[in-house]
């Protein structure tokens, strides 16, 4: 990892935890302030990767993936935009299946690892299933307490959790194979 990408992903933990004490300050207010940041934010790195498409990529193996890409983030970012003013379950429920992908995901690649003998796959997969864990605690509280507040506490603390990793992971050395 180079100095520029341990600065992004360390600036990008930083503004993860900052949106999460948002989150636990403000309460419903600061939900809907997240979730237009989110949305925007998807919106902006459709555009981003559209342009990207039209300037290059579509003379590019591949490029219609970036394509595809660009207009299914551009769709779930005006979706998300759209709805955003009558928060319901359903943009809950949206939030808790996007915080459950990269668990699940760090499971897998956490396997994978494991499976090639890298050192690094306890970590992964201890990240994978606490951020599943956020997730059925967050399900679970929100639908037995009926609690929007519960609900973004818990989603708060596992954004906390996976932003703090994200850091460990940043400041980590890396191994550099050299061929001779």
């Amino acid at each position: 990892m180079t100095a520029w990408q341990r600065f992004k992903a360390i600036t990008a933990a930083l503004l993860n935890i900052f949106a999460a004490g948002f989150l636990i300050t403000f309460g419903e207010e600061g939900y809907i302030l997240v979730i237009l940041a989110i949305s925007i934010s998807m919106i902006l790195y459709a555009l981003r990767t559209l342009v990207y498409y039209f300037t290059m990529a579509r003379h590019m193996v591949g490029g219609l993936s970036i394509l595809f890409r660009g207009v299914i983030l551009l769709d779930l970012g005006l979706f998300t935009l759209s709805i955003s003013r009558n928060y319901s379950l359903f943009i809950v429920l949206w939030l808790l299946i996007a915080r459950a992908l990269p668990g699940v995901i760090g499971i897998l690649r956490a396997l994978e690892a494991k499976r090639y003998g890298a050192s690094s796959w306890r970590l992964s997969l201890a990240a994978g299933l606490t951020d599943l864990t956020f997730v059925t605690a967050a399900l679970v509280f929100g639908f037995i307490t009926k609690s929007l507040q519960i609900l973004t506490w818990i989603y708060a603390a596992g954004v906390i959790y996976s932003s703090v990793l994200r850091i460990v992971r940043a400041c980590r050395k890396t191994a550099i194979v050299y061929i001779q």
